[in-house]
């Protein structure tokens, strides 16, 4: 792996505040060269991470219902026929049937969905019409409205403890989940920590956890808004770019030249170039999203 000519553009900039020597696009022997390359990502990433950069925001609808001729990427998940789908390859959607044997969809759903003249357990958990079921009572399943009405079933957003429905993967590009909206008929929402805040409503407040990249829930309808890998540097923000360069400069230094006291006064100035830049970016940041009415679901760019 290498560094592009527009990464080595920064990677001098950075050099320059520490009065290094610089080097050119190509040059992989360097030991400039191998600290910027060391560092590069790293960097852009944590500080992607640490502050929820407009640039970066990414909304993706995770999981719905199937639709023909509708575009997915091999992040989501689509429910056909009460099962849960990932797609495994990026695609227009046609027909489903014809979709699923050219290999464009896996089933990934841990739970079946409900068939008639079954014999279900008490506390048994199905699947129909994209809903997520839990058994009454042991019963053989007749006609599912008929036993639905006979309070063998209920619609259920819990399972036995720390047990959820279903589980979704985060995309793997994913550096923060900055936002998980749940989807209902009642377009209730939820927050980061998996709480109910808004609209009022009599429907029980769904839960959710994220568990390594996995968000685990019982929904079966999810929004995300994550804060996404921008690995394009013409892509970042400018005040991203100010603070890329002065993070990466004081990493370096301490690497090219060593810990005295010559670099330890850079590194002070450096720390509140680094102060600086981040208040900034923090004030322009909530500026540009303090508006009246609107959401980050709305603000967020596509995928």
């Amino acid at each position: 792996m290498a560094l592009t000519s527009a990464e080595v553009d920064l990677c001098n900039q950075s050099l320059g505040k520490i009065g290094a020597k610089t080097f050119t696009f190509g040059d992989v022997a360097s030991n400039q060269s191998k600290k910027c390359l060391l560092f590069f990502d790293q960097t852009r990433n944590a500080l992607l991470r640490q502050f929820e950069w407009p640039f970066a925001k990414t909304r993706l609808r995770l999981v719905s219902g199937w639709l023909t001729d509708t575009i997915y990427s091999t992040d989501q998940y689509a429910f056909q026929s009460g099962l849960l789908y990932k797609a495994a390859l990026a695609h227009t959607s046609g027909v489903f049937a014809t979709d699923l044997a050219a290999a464009k969809w896996t089933l990934v759903s841990s739970i079946d969905a409900w068939v008639t003249l079954t014999v279900y357990a008490f506390n048994a958990l199905v699947t129909i019409n994209a809903l997520l079921y839990q058994a009454l009572e042991a019963h053989t399943a007749g006609v599912f409205a008929t036993d639905l009405a006979a309070g063998k079933w209920i619609l259920t957003s819990t399972k036995p403890t720390n047990v959820f429905g279903f589980s979704y993967d985060i995309p793997a590009s994913s550096l923060r989940l900055v936002e998980n909206q749940v989807v209902n008929t009642r377009n209730v929402n939820f927050n980061f920590f998996g709480t109910y805040t808004y609209p009022t409503s009599d429907r029980p407040a769904d839960t959710w956890v994220l568990e390594t990249n996995t968000i685990l829930t019982n929904d079966t309808e999810v929004d995300i808004v994550y804060i996404d890998t921008i690995d394009t540097t013409t892509e970042w923000d400018v005040l991203f770019t100010e603070l890329f360069i002065a993070v990466l400069a004081k990493k370096l230094a301490s690497a090219l030249a060593g810990s005295g006291p010559g670099t330890a006064s850079l590194r002070t100035d450096l720390n509140l170039e680094i102060k600086e830049l981040t208040s900034r970016a923090r004030t322009v940041g909530s500026q540009e999203g303090n508006n009246s009415g609107s959401s980050d679901w709305n603000l967020a760019r596509f995928t």
